[in-house]
């Protein structure tokens, strides 16, 4: 999504709405990759005297990966609210500013920052998903999981003492 600001910057301070879509690519993160569908952007805009534009507005998007209980396909809705000043001129690179140059500011690098910040820690199909262990028998499992313990040899020593 490019967004014309040369209209604002004739006029500073007048603000002007905007909404539009950018598309955000795939993201790895905690080992898992989470697919966000189109980002939905709009707010308002305006620039100062100096050049720069100030945008304020919301993000929505679905953000797809896998539920981290069963594995199967989970997803979440995103928001997130932002404001940012795109700086003319500055540097692309500079991963602590948004910067343009010309006459149109480009949504990518604000998309996809707004978006991964707001992702949920875990992602779950649904918020009762008994996962892994729900598809065997749960007796079986929780004493695998007993003598899986790392202190259950000390365990077996206590109850030994106990039936001294």
């Amino acid at each position: 999504m490019k967004l014309d600001v040369s209209q604002a910057l004739k006029n500073p301070g007048q603000e002007y709405p905007f909404r539009g879509e950018q598309a955000i690519a795939p993201q790895e993160v905690g080992g898992d990759t989470v697919i966000l569908d189109d980002a939905v952007l709009e707010g308002t805009y305006f620039a100062a005297e100096d050049g720069s534009v100030t945008v304020d507005g919301q993000l929505t998007t679905v953000a797809h990966a896998h539920c981290a209980n069963c594995l199967e396909d989970a997803s979440a809705d995103i928001q997130a609210t932002f404001r940012e000043t795109f700086l003319r001129n500055g540097d692309p690179e500079d991963d602590e500013t948004f910067a343009y140059t010309g006459f149109s500011i480009g949504f990518e690098k604000l998309a996809m920052s707004y978006a991964v910040l707001a992702l949920p820690i875990r992602f779950l199909c649904r918020e009762d998903c008994p996962g892994l262990v729900g598809f065997a028998d749960n007796d079986s499992c929780q004493k695998e999981m007993q003598n899986a313990h790392p202190f259950a040899a000390l365990q077996q020593l206590l109850t030994k003492d106990e039936e001294v």
